[in-house]
């Protein structure tokens, strides 16, 4: 019996998968935090700038822990207010984004929850917190102007429709996603081309898995922008999920030709592509995620490790499930992976 069961071991919580994605709908690549605290979750986020004008800065972002002893954690946002913060430990964190002489500076909240420690069916990957960062220019209660400021994803869109996206933000963090359902409804009735909302709304839909409702969503947004990343890849994990694995895999691979330095869309190209049973092309796809990621992916070696053993190269196999275990010493189906390991050593001699 293989550790991988390839009709339904590769499946995570559709919650952890949405906790991926939802940081992806900014475009552009991330201004990103490599060194951590010695975890392995991602805090990640988009700056919003009260203006559709330019950049001619990137802000600093810095990220304060209660845990953290080797001090604060700080990267410069791109030029399309992106920022992530990887390979952290649970605990509290603060994200602090510093205006300058511009704006006032916003801090936001973020806990990471414990690991979990019950029984999990196939291994938990990194958790995504995602947060959105309202900027306010200084002195604008005072009446004195707003002052010239970057490009923004809410460049165009009614107040009364934004203040609608705004709303469905805040509850889709607090897990409210019938109401955030609801709020993105408004805003979109109001404003029909709004991008952002019908990307998010495909995301709530998902949460609730209500797959029909997602697709329908994500068309519209992909109507207005197809080549928007982040739709294209919750399509793609909407198609996965409704078993369309070939609409699936040329949604994945839309994303990947936008963004092709993306560890999570080749990584979940590499899972549809196991569903498909086209290992070799899954192989290539897995191993760019791991490298992509800094190696630090544990579950693109976890799988890797089932193509191996499907082709009976246990060395490979026992290669990257021990890589898995050392990303991942205390996941949840570790003695499930040493179990097999040492299976695998026996079937070598």
């Amino acid at each position: 019996m293989p550790f991988i069961t390839w009709t339904g071991g590769w499946r995570y919580s559709i919650t952890l998968i949405l906790a991926a994605i939802i940081g992806v709908q900014a475009r552009g690549q991330s201004g990103t935090d490599f060194i951590g605290t010695g975890g392995r979750h991602v805090i990640q986020g988009r700056i919003v700038f009260p203006s559709g004008r330019r950049s001619d800065a990137r802000l600093r972002v810095r990220l304060e822990s209660n845990s953290n002893l080797s001090g604060d954690l700080s990267v410069l946002a791109d030029m399309n207010g992106s920022f992530k913060f990887q390979g952290l430990r649970p605990g509290t964190y603060t994200v602090i984004v510093e205006g300058g002489e511009s704006y006032e500076t916003v801090r936001e909240r973020i806990f990471i929850e414990p690991e979990e420690t019950g029984p999990v069916r196939g291994t938990t990957p990194p958790r995504y917190y995602t947060v959105q960062i309202y900027l306010q220019p200084k002195g604008e209660r005072r009446g004195e102007g707003k002052p010239e400021v970057v490009n923004s994803s809410l460049a165009g869109v009614p107040k009364l429709a934004a203040d609608y996206y705004r709303k469905a933000s805040e509850l889709a963090r607090q897990g409210a996603t019938n109401e955030a359902i609801e709020n993105l409804r408004q805003a979109l009735l109001i404003y029909p081309d709004f991008t952002l909302a019908w990307g998010d709304l495909g995301v709530q839909y998902l949460k609730l898995k209500q797959f029909d409702k997602a697709a329908k969503a994500l068309e519209a947004g992909l109507k207005l922008d197809p080549d928007d990343f982040g739709m294209l890849l919750t399509y793609g994990l909407v198609l996965l999920e409704k078993g369309e694995y070939g609409a699936s895999a040329d949604k994945l691979r839309r994303a990947i030709k936008v963004r092709n330095s993306s560890p999570l869309g080749h990584y979940y190209l590499g899972l549809v592509l196991i569903r498909q049973r086209k290992f070799d092309e899954a192989e290539d796809e897995l191993r760019l995620a791991s490298d992509l990621s800094g190696n630090k992916m544990a579950s693109a070696h976890y799988y890797l490790g089932g193509i191996y053993w499907q082709r009976r190269d246990y060395r490979r196999a026992i290669d990257e499930l021990e890589s898995y275990l050392r990303l991942e010493p205390n996941a949840p189906n570790a003695e499930r992976v040493r179990s097999t390991i040492k299976e695998l050593r026996e079937k070598q001699k």
